[in-house]
């Protein structure tokens, strides 16, 4: 697949989900305010992105 964009969204509060994206190289760009309802909690998203211009050469 030739794929320009990846963009996950994770709970903010998970902080080890974050560690791995940013390892990864993905660029938290923003927090999505109240996005998500589970159960009966009104929840945030980190909102995260990856660009093929960011990818990293492989050595």
């Amino acid at each position: 697949m030739k794929l320009n964009r990846i963009e996950p969204d994770i709970d903010p509060r998970n902080a080890a989900s974050a560690r791995v994206h940013e390892r990864l190289g993905f660029v938290r760009e923003g927090l999505l305010r109240e996005r998500w309802i589970v159960g009966d909690e009104v929840t945030d998203s980190a909102l995260y992105g990856l660009l093929r211009s960011d990818r990293r050469p492989r050595n």
